[in-house]
């Protein structure tokens, strides 16, 4: 009786916790679902991010060197300067 006692806790304890932690919130399945979504957001803003550097970059490219775009450089300086040419319209998309 006894050895049967000793094999029942030898093996049910083992059991018992791997319920328990698969179940659990803080460590079981639920938990692991959880951080996999939070790390799928990261990985999308990750993405995201990447994608507004390399435009950044594009952009950057057509203002220096020796291809430097003149409708860009315009578009900059109407932008930033408030500076047209003569007979240009400018519409404001921000403010519509």
């Amino acid at each position: 009786m006894k050895k049967f006692k000793l094999l029942l806790i030898v093996f049910l304890l083992p059991i018992t916790f791997i319920i328990y932690y698969l179940t659990s919130e803080e460590y079981g399945i639920s938990a692991y679902i959880e951080k996999q979504k939070s790390l799928d957001k990261v990985y999308l803003e990750n993405k995201l991010i990447n994608e507004n550097i390399e435009f950044y970059k594009k952009k950057i490219d057509l203002l220096t060197g020796d291809n430097l775009d003149i409708d860009l450089l315009n578009e900059k300086a109407s932008e930033v300067l408030g500076i047209t040419e003569k007979g240009t319209i400018v519409i404001n998309s921000n403010n519509l």
